[in-house]
């Protein structure tokens, strides 16, 4: 596929292309229509990280804590 091709959606065409603009990253006609076409993959992997309710809200199991403890190691 290329990004003049007719089975490309012109408006994702137009909007990764914009994202990769703003951003600095130049990119060619074949490059864009990559992105195009593994658009859905990539945008259904992010929605399944957000499918599980009961991880949605989750602390995660790594975080800094900022706040340090003192312990006495004297005893």
């Amino acid at each position: 596929m290329t990004v003049n091709d007719s089975t490309a959606d012109p408006r994702l065409v137009t909007e990764i292309g914009m994202a990769l603009t703003r951003g600095g990253l130049p990119a060619t006609g074949p490059e864009i229509a990559k992105l195009v076409a593994g658009y859905h993959a990539q945008n259904l992997g992010v929605a399944m990280l957000y499918a599980v309710p009961e991880a949605r809200y989750a602390d995660p199991g790594l975080r800094f804590q900022a706040g340090a403890r003192i312990i006495d190691w004297s005893d």
